[in-house]
């Protein structure tokens, strides 16, 4: 391989890991409008910025549910998630990551992380989420970014649910990376934090859920998170189909599962 493919590698690399991510962030910009069932929220955050947020409320719900969706797209697809869980008796809030669809700011680790954290205050502080069981669910980095906020708010969850979620950023870079290549993201790409070390700290219920035919984050990442966690109430959820599609391809069973996830 000449020096000059070699340099431009680690450059890209190098522009990936900076202020905009682009190696794990892929927002659709598009206005998001918001389906009818839902009331929309712009959550401040960094500087007076905000995210744009979906609720869909629900009189006497099962649980309340705060979802973190993938590093693709936006609330303008991804809301149909929240809308079907509201369906089925679930109190639903989802929120868009900076630069994400209506929302302000720049798809970098530290607003993404911080903006999440705001969010979780906004939707654990409303009346009616605030006496019901509350329940973390993130999709593949929203997944990773699930342990993270779950961890640092466990006193006021309930359950966390998972689908497809990596084990930390600098292994997704090498996965994502040629062979011959992988030397470098293992050089220039941190961890903002690793999943597979933070579910260690979660103690309450957990369903894992993972394809055994993932492309996009390996099985075993999703198997090295469950083997690691420590709670008492842990669920290995296996798979088959692409990444992130169980909700879309085993609906019934998911549902199932989750309402499990409350019973005492």
């Amino acid at each position: 391989m000449s020096k000059k493919i070699i340099a431009f590698t680690l450059i890209s690399f190098l522009i990936a890991s900076c202020s905009c991510n682009p190696f794990y962030y892929f927002p659709d910009k598009n206005e998001v409008i918001a389906l009818s069932n839902a009331t929309e929220f712009y959550i401040p955050y960094h500087k007076e910025k905000k995210v744009h947020a979906v609720y869909f409320k629900k009189e006497k719900p099962i649980a309340s549910i705060f979802i973190l969706h993938g590093n693709g797209g936006s609330l303008a697809g991804w809301q149909t998630v929240a809308e079907m869980l509201w369906e089925e008796g679930y109190q639903t809030f989802m929120i868009d990551y900076p630069e994400y669809g209506n929302s302000d700011g720049h798809a970098q680790h530290n607003e993404v992380i911080e903006s999440a954290q705001k969010s979780f205050d906004f939707f654990a502080a409303l009346p009616e989420v605030a006496s019901t069981k509350k329940i973390i669910m993130g999709f593949s980095l929203g997944g990773n970014l699930a342990l993270k906020i779950g961890v640092d708010n466990q006193d006021q969850l309930d359950a966390m649910v998972i689908e497809g979620a990596f084990t930390n950023y600098r292994e997704i870079g090498i996965n994502r990376t040629p062979k011959i290549l992988r030397f470098v993201p293992f050089l220039i790409l941190g961890n903002k934090f690793k999943g597979e070390e933070l579910v260690k700290s979660w103690t309450k219920p957990l369903l894992v859920v993972h394809s055994s035919e993932d492309n996009t984050c390996p099985y075993k990442m999703g198997k090295e998170i469950y083997t690691n966690a420590t709670s008492e109430r842990k669920e290995m959820w296996t798979i088959k189909g692409p990444h992130i599609a169980g909700f879309a391809n085993y609906s019934s069973e998911y549902l199932y599962k989750i309402g499990n996830l409350m019973v005492d």
